[in-house]
Order: C-alpha cells, then structure tokens, then sequence
C-alpha cells in the first residue's frame, strides 16, 4: 500500500511539471507575437501620413505655384553676350495675306539718263559710279566743234553789234546837229537791232545744246571759246557710267544713269487666281533675304492693265519708302500683301519658333530661369503664329539668343546635338 502511494504521487507530480511548462511556452509565444506587432505599428508610417508626404514633395510647378521654378539660369552677362531679347505672348490678329515673289526696281520717276545735246569729245570727268550728286552738277566736260563754231559766231556778232552801236550813236549826232538824213538814222538803228537780234539767236542755241548761260555771258564778255559740261539733271547716286576720258561721244550715247534711291519700287507677280483681292493702296509688307532682320512697308500702286499670257500672272508695282538705301534694284523680295485681317487669337512672333524633329517649342523666362515650352500651333501670317496650347497670354518668348538658349539647354541636360532644331 505505501508502494502504491508513492508511485500515484510521482505520477500527479510529472503531470503537474509537464503541464506548466506547455502553459508557459504558450503564454511566451503570445507576448513575443504582440511585441513585434507593437514594434512593427510604431515603426510603419499610416497611409494618411505617406500620402501626405507625397503630396509635398511632388507639387507641381506651374503658374502660381510657390516653389522656385526649374529651369536653365543665365547671368547677365550671359544674357548681353548672346543678345538676348524676348516678347510677350498675346491676343493678336492674324492677317490674310497673299505672298507674291518680286524684285527691287528703280522708281520711273526717279531715274534719268544723262546725254549730250551734241557731238564732241570727253576732256574731263567729274562723277564715279556709287557717287551722291545734285540736281545741276556738272558729270563731265565736252569740247564740241560745232559748240565751238557758234561761240565763235557769237563772239563776231558781238564785235559787229560794237561797230553798228557806235555807227548808230554818230548818225543820232549828225541827225541832232542836222547834218545827216533821218533815213540814215533809220537805217543805223535796223543795222544795229539786226545784230541785237543774231546774238540773241546764238545765245539761244548754245543753251540748248547745253552751255549754261553763265558760259554764255562769259563768251560774250571775255570773247573765249569754253568748253561744256553735262549736268545731271536730278539729285541722286549714280548708277552707271558708260564714258572714259578722251571718248568721241554723240547725241544719242547714254553717259550716265542717275537714280535716286529715296523711293524703290517693288514689282510683283501675283497669279489670276488672286484678283479679285488685290487693291491699290493696300498695305504690303516686304522682306530682303540680305536683311531679313528688317521689315520694309508699302503700298500697291499701280497694276499691268494685262495678265502675262504663259504665267497666268498679273504685274503689280509696290511703292516703298527707301530712307536707308538697301532696297537695291535687282534684290529679289518677298511680298506680303494683307488683304484682311482674322480675330484675337494667342500668338507669338515666328522668330520665337524652334523646331525640331519632336516639334516646335519655345522658350520661356520665367522668373529669372528659362523653361522649355511644347507648343501645339495653327493658322499663321507672315509674321505671327497661333498657338492652341503650351503658353499664357504675357509668357516672355525668347527671340533673339533662342539658339543660345536651347545649346545652354542641351548641354545641362547633358546630351543632345548642340542645334538639334531649326528655327522659323
């Protein structure tokens, strides 16, 4: 009996041992697992707080945005060596426009050919081609055999009025004092006026062969034979001389062309379809391959009463003022002549416009800095293009110093042919 009760103790005192340590094991392993979810909920951020986080350091910039915007940054030095300049996008106009092609030409009214009135020989020359002249002043000088023939007539016509005002002052004696007829009187005073009236013959046809009346006076006076010179007889530049020095010249020979340039004519050709448009007096806009920075106006004034019979075209003259000089005869030109004009739309100049193989974009100052801006264009004029999207009205565009700006740009980036694009 006491064996028994002993082996029944142990038994109770191994299954007492076994039980609290399964009780334990599992009590440890519950607070470890709630450990590590208290660890890992302290440690995790909460949804709201990582959306917040975003949102702050992915804020877009654009207009009216806090941020400093990203873009490329020039000095002011940089900006003055690259002639740097930018205008504003705005609600503009665009024109109907029709382009025709056309050349410089001089205007009819403004050029003359010089000649002489007589033959005779080149001894001086006092204009080159490119000089400026006045309207009067002597080109070259002529020594004339038959200019020379008439002085000298002139010259014994004057000797003879000499000898007929003295024989006429001492019949008026004679007559006073009764010695002598009045027929005699009366045929001194016809002898006298005859040779009034052939020195006033003589004089009139050197002036019309070109000596000055001045020459004329001085013939008369000093009884000396002169040479002539050819005046030009408006003020302009010269544009031709076909004379050398010693040359024998006659009437019909041109010796200089003068023109002058204050006024250039633009002659045109616009084709039959566009007709029923064109106007006098409508403004056109004119454009130089050898200036193309500068913009030259006109207006439409006259028009060729007939259509060339191959070309289909209609001849148009464009008068334009021409102060600076550089419309040049035989410059070709490019004619924009406005026949109307279209609503508001946002635009910016064509010279604003790079293009690429992406397409066209422009740049922006923005700032301080300069940004790229991807346009989506449409309808243009010669002078303005639409843009449908990728501008505000008053972004700064860049026009001159775009090309600079894009190489800056592409060299930041770090890739990229320096002028990958084309400007317009």
């Amino acid at each position: 009996m006491p064996i028994a009760r002993t082996i029944l103790v142990s038994f109770v005192l191994i299954v007492v041992g076994v039980t609290a340590f399964w009780l334990g094991r599992i009590t440890s392993d519950s607070h470890g697992e709630k450990g590590e979810r208290a660890v890992a909920s302290a440690t995790k951020p909460s949804a709201d707080s990582a959306a917040a986080h975003k949102d702050t350091n992915t804020e877009p910039h654009g207009h009216g945005s806090e941020s400093k915007p990203q873009g490329l940054t020039l000095t002011p030095e940089e900006k003055t060596s690259i002639g740097l300049k930018t205008v504003s996008a705005d609600l503009r106009p665009l024109e109907n426009v029709i382009r025709v092609a056309g050349t410089i030409k001089p205007h009819p009214d403004r050029e003359a050919q010089v000649s002489s009135r007589v033959s005779g020989k080149i001894v001086g020359i006092f204009a080159n081609v490119g000089d400026s002249v006045r309207k009067g002043q002597g080109l070259v000088e002529i020594q004339s055999a038959e200019l020379q023939k008439l002085q000298v007539e002139l010259i014994q016509a004057e000797n003879k009025l000499i000898l007929h005002k003295a024989e006429l002052e001492r019949i008026q004696r004679l007559v006073e004092s009764k010695i002598a007829a009045q027929k005699e009187l009366i045929a001194a005073q016809n002898q006298h006026q005859a040779a009034l009236n052939e020195i006033q013959g003589l004089e009139q046809q050197l002036v019309l062969a070109g000596l000055s009346e001045s020459a004329v006076k001085k013939v008369r006076a000093e009884k000396t034979i002169a040479t002539f010179s050819v005046a030009a007889s408006i003020g302009g530049v010269i544009a031709e001389r076909n004379v050398v020095l010693g040359e024998s010249i006659e009437p019909s020979k041109v010796l200089f062309k003068v023109i002058d340039p204050a006024v250039a004519f633009v002659e045109g050709d616009a084709f039959e379809e566009a007709l029923r448009e064109l106007k006098i007096g409508q403004k056109v806009r004119i454009r130089l391959a050898s200036y193309p920075e500068d913009v030259f106006s006109g207006k439409i004034s006259r028009f060729s009463p007939t259509l060339d019979p191959q070309k289909r075209t209609l001849r148009l003259w464009v008068e334009v003022a021409n102060s600076s000089g550089k419309l040049k005869p035989n410059l070709f030109a490019d004619l924009n002549i406005v026949i109307g004009g279209g609503e508001d739309v946002l635009t910016v100049p064509l010279e604003a416009l790079i293009t690429s193989e992406s397409g066209s974009f422009v740049f922006v100052e923005d700032r301080g800095s300069f940004r790229r801006a991807d346009l989506v264009l449409g309808a243009r004029d010669d002078r303005f293009v639409e843009v449908k999207k990728g501008l505000l009205p008053g972004d700064q565009v860049v026009t001159d110093g775009k090309q600079q700006v894009y190489t800056k740009s592409l060299i930041a980036r770090g890739g990229g042919a320096a002028l990958g694009g084309h400007a317009h």
